[in-house]
């Protein structure tokens, strides 16, 4: 069903892919000829069915505006799109955790005001909104972080291997690539990570209010153990379960926000790009990357559903009791 909706909504475009390829008075039989070729003059079935066998199959055509092949453009842009989301989602799964984690063991009032508003602001703010006040504070107003971009100009960058410029960068030994890589990722990443913290925060902190958990933390903490040893050998396995829950559930949230994210501070990753082959009808760019996505979306929820089930312990005991 998604990719017979990507597949209309695709086709449901105003104006003709071809025709602005060649510009504002294009030859009608080279638009013609053009259309052939591409196979978009034949019934919308035949099509659908076509488009379907070559994304399988990993035949992906050629971009409209660049001709150059599709997964070659997957392949330039989408490395930054993954360094991007993978620090933005460690970040803000340390911080919201953090945050949760501290707020119920403190049980003062100040920590139950961060962690609930962590949740409401997260949540509700737009995160165009918190990326261009951050790209203000950070770059223009204290000067600490870059405006855009993903590196630095007036540098060479490390050798290609993963397409990952933090990991290239310590593979390579290159300290200054390093460094102008993180300070390039920071407000980006920063600004990015809200949404999940705020998610982990809110999950995890009504986790560890329900009074089986409660229950738990009193009795380990009567037999003289510390906190530390709490949090990280019994409450973190016990209310992991429903955090990796809904850090699957919000990974196309996040991929969502990372094309905003991309868009404000200028990052050179899949998100931006793929905006800009939406705006420019470059049709096979536009409909492979959005069925690219999808699939992943839903791999990410079913795999963190499986992991979930496996981590909670309650969900094991009722098995066992089956």
């Amino acid at each position: 069903m998604a990719s017979l909706a990507l597949f209309v909504a695709i086709k449901a475009m105003p104006e003709d892919p071809i025709a602005l390829k060649f510009g504002k008075h294009p030859d009608p039989q080279l638009i013609v000829q053009e259309r052939e070729r591409l196979g978009l003059d034949r019934p919308w079935l035949s099509q659908y069915l076509s488009f379907n066998k070559q994304f399988v199959s990993g035949d992906w055509g050629e971009s409209l505006l660049t001709g150059r092949a599709s997964l070659e453009d997957v392949g330039l842009f989408f490395p930054a799109t993954i360094e991007l989301g993978l620090l933005a989602l460690a970040v803000g799964c340390f911080a919201g955790a953090s945050i949760a984690l501290y707020a119920r063991i403190s049980e003062t009032r100040v920590s139950k005001t961060i962690a609930l508003s962590l949740g409401n602001v997260g949540l509700t703010v737009p995160i165009f909104w918190i990326g261009l006040l951050l790209l203000v504070l950070g770059a223009l107003w204290l000067g600490w972080f870059p405006a855009g971009g993903r590196f630095d100009l007036m540098l060479v960058p490390p050798k290609a291997i993963t397409g990952l410029l933090l990991l290239d960068s310590l593979i390579a030994g290159d300290a200054a690539s390093f460094s102008a890589a993180l300070r390039h990722l920071v407000l980006p990443s920063c600004c990015l990570a809200v949404f999940p913290a705020a998610s982990v925060s809110s999950v995890l902190y009504a986790r560890l209010g329900e009074p089986s958990i409660e229950a738990l933390y009193v009795s380990l903490k009567a037999r003289g153990y510390g906190n530390a040893r709490i949090v990280f050998s019994h409450l973190l396995r016990v209310a992991s379960a429903p955090v990796i829950t809904v850090i699957g559930t919000t990974f196309g949230a996040l991929l969502g926000g990372a094309f905003l994210t991309e868009t404000v501070f200028s990052w050179p990753g899949i998100g931006r790009y793929l905006v800009s082959a939406i705006i420019e009808r470059d049709v096979f760019i536009a409909r492979n990357v959005l069925m690219m996505l999808i699939l992943l979306v839903f791999v990410v929820a079913f795999l963190s559903d499986i992991l979930a089930q496996w981590m909670d312990p309650f969900e094991s005991e009722k098995e066992e009791e089956t």
